[in-house]
């Protein structure tokens, strides 16, 4: 269902692995640096002397190592709450939105998803019945046999969309973007295409053909809209 998304984030193991290796850093870091820096003068040093040095050196090692070990912990929580945030911007819709899902056989209808992205998503038979789908993006989606009976796609962007059998009745598209693909619906009823972008001359003669009824909202005729 549409609740239930997801999206797999390519970048996530590297920024694990990096937080690792800053991890290792501090942990083995420090041991080399001291002890390499120590080796030649406790040599020469006196038992009393030594002490005094090394112990301090050694304290501050098992510090440094709580500390990264901490930071660590802290990075990785961290990294926890990033990648389940941006899940949950997909979940809700956030972010790209549904493109590149698989959503079919859904049912939108009387949904308000204005603006909402669907680029090459996977809709066969979605059901957009009486949907805002204003300023939304389709582009290159599979669209074959949805339902936009009713619906709002003023602005949306329909180019290089599948639109076989698709269902336009009595839909608004004004000002919408719309490639030679709407040849291919199934009905454009009282479809609203006032001041929409077509492709060609040649689609909008081909409309022209197909044109009949006027839209229940807008008062205009599909004709009319289409300037035939």
């Amino acid at each position: 269902s549409m609740d239930t998304r997801m999206t797999t984030y390519p970048s996530t193991r590297g920024l694990v692995g990096a937080a690792l290796v800053l991890a290792g850093i501090l942990l083995v870091g420090p041991s080399i640096s001291y002890d390499s820096t120590l080796a030649a003068p406790v040599g020469r040093m006196t038992n009393s002397v030594r002490r005094a040095v090394v112990q301090p050196h050694a304290c501050n090692r098992v510090k440094r190592r709580q500390m990264a070990i901490s930071g660590m912990t802290i990075a990785t929580g961290a990294l926890s709450t990033l990648i389940s945030g941006r899940n949950a911007n997909a979940i809700s819709g956030g972010g790209k939105g549904y493109s590149g899902y698989t959503i079919e056989d859904e049912d939108f209808s009387g949904k308000n998803l204005a603006g909402e992205e669907f680029r090459g998503t996977m809709a066969k038979r979605v059901n957009f019945r009486g949907s805002n789908l204003a300023n939304a993006q389709f582009q290159k989606a599979d669209l074959r046999y949805v339902d936009f009976t009713g619906a709002d796609l003023s602005g949306a962007a329909l180019e290089q969309c599948t639109l076989e059998g698709a269902i336009f009745k009595d839909t608004i598209l004004e000002g919408a973007y719309l490639g030679e693909p709407i040849l291919e619906a199934a009905t454009i009823e009282g479809a609203d295409f006032s001041d929409a972008v077509i492709a060609s001359t040649y689609t909008q003669r081909e409309l022209c053909k197909k044109a009949s009824g006027v839209n229940s909202k807008t008062g205009v005729s599909t004709k009319e809209s289409l300037g035939c």
